[in-house]
């Protein structure tokens, strides 16, 4: 079957109509400086089992009920539907909201990702794209930043997943995706843990941590560790072009502060991904901020985030 990006000839051509409404937006952004999001992030979940040493979401996390079924149904189709050409479910842990992931992949199928641990089996889905699973280095520090065990939970769902959806017409693997934030901890397990996952799964696409304080001890900070964790990046990246997903000059922009200063976007396109949290309130000033204007807001100047390195690669800009 001939693939583009994962998707089938057939997926592509009945999506004609959303690429050449992309295509427009597209232009008006880079002609007539527009800003349309072309992206979305979606916290679907305000819950989560783990409580992870790096995660930015226990932040600003408030004790609410998440919306309902029918109710984010309605924002798929006023907010994002033919509007963005790819949503990433996060949380929380989605899985623990399994309908609101399976209305997204009814509404808008094969535009959906699962950002998730993998602490949880991974179901197949109709229409879902990919589930982008958290792996934070080798077992050791990947349990240190996740808790006990978590390593080896995570590690089981994601081969179980792979036999039991695998046959002769069904290879389960490609709906893998590894997701590696890299950190003062784990920095120096990368090569190790591409070396491990790679042929098993589909990608790996790798970011930094974002801190949201000055001096965060997990911050892998600008200067000669960070260039020597790039360098071997992207010697990898020349090792497995297909396996790791982050382009070349996105990984030598995140060697640098490029995307804001302070807590203020300046050349970042945080515009470009549409952020919803799990009331379907627009986040600040990107995906891991909040929709709360008293929120704690992350350090722009020190960004890791590769999404919105990607976009500013394509020369999607503020500036």
């Amino acid at each position: 079957m001939v693939e583009i990006f994962g998707r089938g000839l057939r997926e592509v051509i009945n999506d004609t109509p959303l690429y050449l409404s992309l295509v427009k937006r597209y232009c008006g952004i880079r002609l007539f400086k527009k800003r349309y999001p072309l992206l979305a992030s979606v916290d679907v979940s305000n819950i989560c089992n783990l409580h992870c040493l790096h995660c930015y979401w226990w932040l600003n996390r408030k004790e609410e009920t998440s919306l309902c079924v029918e109710e984010w149904r309605r924002i798929i189709r006023s907010m994002l539907k033919g509007k963005v050409i790819h949503v990433g479910i996060v949380g929380g842990e989605p899985l623990l909201h399994m309908d609101l992931v399976k209305v997204f992949c009814e509404e808008m199928p094969r535009h959906v990702s699962v950002v998730t641990n993998g602490t949880l089996p991974l179901q197949r889905l109709e229409g879902l794209y990919f589930y982008f699973v958290s792996i934070d280095g080798n077992r050791d520090v990947h349990d240190q930043i996740r808790g006990k065990g978590s390593y080896d939970r995570t590690k089981k769902n994601i081969f179980d997943y792979i036999e039991h959806y695998s046959d002769n017409r069904y290879k389960a693997w490609k709906d893998i995706w590894l997701s590696l934030t890299i950190n003062s901890l784990n920095y120096m397990s990368i090569e190790d843990c591409v070396d491990e996952w790679h042929g098993r799964v589909n990608k790996i696409a790798v970011q930094f941590h974002t801190p949201f304080i000055k001096r965060d001890p997990l911050l892998l900070p600008f200067g000669k560790k960070r260039d020597d964790v790039i360098l071997k990046l992207l010697k990898l990246k020349k090792k497995y072009p297909k396996f790791i997903a982050n382009q070349s000059k996105q990984l030598e922009l995140l060697r640098k502060s490029w995307g804001g200063k302070g807590t203020t976007p300046i050349s970042c396109p945080s515009w470009a991904i549409l952020s919803l949290d799990h009331m379907g309130r627009v986040k600040r000033p990107c995906c891991i901020g909040s929709a709360d204007t008293d929120g704690i807001k992350p350090i722009c100047e020190e960004c890791g985030l590769s999404s919105y390195a990607m976009l500013y690669c394509y020369g999607i800009r503020n500036a």
